[in-house]
């Protein structure tokens, strides 16, 4: 069997779960079903009688990739379903055009038609901003978005990809941007992207702009707190550590960074976080730069 990263998508899956405590006002979209639990430990999800299977030898056949808010739109109610003033807007490239899982559903027959074998599909299926289109702003790990679908909806897709392999005998697979789920020559895989979070955080001082790189880091303040992520917090008070555990760095030539670069780091916060503050995830600077920046934020 393949190794099962994130448990709950595409309706609870697998046997465990890394999903936050239940949430009785989300029913349908919680990765979590353990209704007493209150540690991450203790979360959990399963799929009654769903079979797994090894994944294939070889993952040699032809992927069409998409991000499914742009894909079909298969059930409008869903389209403006947080409630907001700023979610569905088919003219603005940022918010919602309002694919769906159900979208996707009615589009199977297409997809395999053009020969195709694997699906990549971008961004993660958890709950976004109204306007995270591109769903890699994940506000909560452990509910799906609603504009998506519900857990009974992601499973009736696995069933349609599974059913057409079966009776094809194609390989048919499903990649969401992070774990892995397979089933005869069927294949649904799903990855967990955990580095891209939400607008959840921000530093003290630069809520609205852009926080200048600072090696001695900024305080973390959380800007609403009525939406948090629940399973691990940015900053444990403001302790200040004079000696930082970073890791080792080393530099575009594989070469490990030397004192004069790790002699500069001085103090730091006592932190989930690495909060040196923004740069670009690509451009001109150094690797270990990116890696205590927040582009790369290491949880």
């Amino acid at each position: 069997m393949a190794s099962l990263a994130w448990i709950a998508l595409l309706g609870l899956l697998t046997v465990g779960s890394n999903a936050l405590r239940y949430e009785p006002a989300f029913e349908g979209y919680n990765l979590n079903e353990n209704k007493t639990a209150t540690d991450p430990l203790d979360y959990y999800g399963e799929w009654s009688g769903h079979t797994y299977h090894p994944s294939p030898k070889n993952w040699r056949f032809p992927f069409y990739t998409l991000f499914l808010d742009k894909f079909v739109n298969g059930d409008p109610t869903n389209d403006n379903i947080n409630g907001t003033m700023f979610e569905q807007d088919v003219m603005q490239t940022q918010l919602r055009h309002g694919g769906d899982i159900q979208g996707l559903i009615d589009s199977l027959d297409y997809i395999e038609g053009m020969g195709v074998k694997g699906l990549y599909i971008a961004g993660s299926p958890f709950i976004n901003f109204p306007w995270g289109a591109d769903s890699y702003s994940p506000l909560d790990f452990t509910l799906l978005d609603q504009h998506y679908g519900d857990i009974v909806k992601y499973r009736e897709m696995v069933d349609e990809i599974h059913k057409r392999g079966s009776e094809s005998g194609s390989v048919f697979l499903l990649h969401w941007t992070n774990a892995d789920f397979c089933s005869l020559t069927v294949y649904v895989i799903a990855d967990t992207t955990m580095s891209t979070m939400g607008d959840l955080h921000g530093f003290e001082g630069h809520l609205n702009n852009t926080a200048p790189f600072l090696l001695s880091e900024y305080k973390v303040i959380i800007r609403n707190q009525q939406r948090q992520y629940h399973d691990f917090h940015p900053q444990t008070g403001d302790v200040r550590l004079d000696k930082c555990p970073y890791p080792v760095f080393w530099d575009e030539t594989g070469a490990i960074i030397g004192e004069g670069v790790t002699s500069t780091f001085g103090s730091c916060y006592d932190s989930e976080f690495n909060q040196a503050g923004d740069i670009e995830a690509f451009g001109v600077f150094p690797d270990w730069q990116r890696q205590v920046s927040l582009c790369l934020n290491i949880l």
